[in-house]
């Protein structure tokens, strides 16, 4: 199983901004953390395509792993 919260950072300790289901009280987890400010940062400046073109490349045999 696998959930992804958001948590809030505060006095050395992750804090989850809702309930979090299916997790016992002292049970051990494994966190992997991305800052909010990361995701918002490669949100706005991800590549932005033409829907058109891209759609292409993608059908297209020339860009085929298979033709390689």
């Amino acid at each position: 199983m696998s959930i992804t919260i958001e948590a809030i950072y505060e006095a050395g300790v992750f804090k989850p901004l809702t309930p979090v289901a299916d997790i016992n009280e002292n049970e051990k987890v494994k966190l992997t953390v991305t800052p909010l400010s990361v995701i918002e940062h490669q949100r706005r400046n991800r590549l932005k395509g033409d829907p058109d073109f891209s759609r292409e490349i993608g059908d297209s045999d020339e860009y085929s792993l298979l033709e390689a």
